[in-house]
């Protein structure tokens, strides 16, 4: 420990107050920065493995740093209040009386210092907890998604050549549903044939008759003709006036007969 300088009671008290002050200063400093840490010391917003574990190790090697430095501290304000107390017993009554309140604030303040100190150590212990929780579920996610990959790799494959399959029979289907429309096209057009066809035939019976009838006609006429020239021939000798005439009929009718 340091020796205080002056002579007397009250200067040993004003160096030591002084010594304080310094350390409480000091301690708020690194206070503001530990907290600053134990905020910022989250989870890296980094997404390789390597560097999320070398921000936790820079992060850790930084808390631990500032944790000595104010553990050190607060053990010396401690010892400086302990003197502090010592300096105020050579004190007189009165003067001792009020040093003894200026005392009781420093021994206050370092109450709230330390009792800060342990809120945020608890604080960056609970946050580094809840990091490795959190790495440990992220690692665990990871692993499970790779074998989940793993697995649905053979899905995916099979799924692909079923897809695959149906594409080939949806054109198989349509090439088959093309086919259909053309033979019913084609059936429409043979039923239209066919029914003219019939409708043709309908109409051969009166044609077939109108036919009969001529040639039945036909035949009437030769028959009548050749009565007509067998008669011709008969009354020849008898009355060749007669005959002559027979003859004119029989040649006016072989003119009609030629021209129907």
């Amino acid at each position: 420990m340091s020796e205080v300088a002056g002579s007397g009671p009250l200067q040993q008290w004003e160096d030591i107050r002084k010594r304080a002050r310094r350390l409480e200063a000091d301690i708020d400093g690194k206070l503001v920065a530990f907290n600053r840490v134990s905020v910022n010391q989250g989870t890296p917003k980094v997404e390789k493995e390597s560097d999320l574990e070398s921000g936790e190790q820079t992060g850790d090697a930084v808390t631990s740093s500032l944790a000595s430095e104010l553990e050190s501290l607060l053990t010396q304000l401690s010892e400086t209040h302990q003197e502090m107390g010592r300096c105020v017993k050579d004190l007189g009554a009165g003067e001792g009386a009020r040093q003894s309140h200026v005392l009781q604030r420093h021994r206050e303040l370092l109450h709230e210092y330390e009792k800060e100190f342990r809120k945020i150590k608890a604080n960056i212990k609970e946050q580094r907890e809840r990091d490795d929780l959190l790495h440990s579920v992220r690692k665990d996610i990871g692993e499970h998604k790779s074998a989940a990959t793993a697995r649905q790799d053979p899905l995916l494959r099979e799924r692909g050549a079923a897809q695959g399959s149906i594409k080939a029979a949806d054109g198989v289907l349509a090439n088959a549903q093309s086919t259909f429309q053309a033979l019913r096209g084609q059936r429409n057009l043979y039923s239209s044939i066919g029914s003219k066809i019939s409708a043709f035939r309908a109409r051969l019976p009166t044609i077939d008759s109108l036919v009969g009838r001529i040639q039945r006609r036909k035949k009437f006429e030769s028959v009548v003709l050749a009565i007509v020239l067998a008669a011709c021939d008969v009354s020849s000798s008898t009355s060749p006036s007669y005959v002559d005439g027979s003859r004119v009929f029989a040649t006016e009718l072989c003119h009609q007969r030629s021209a129907k």
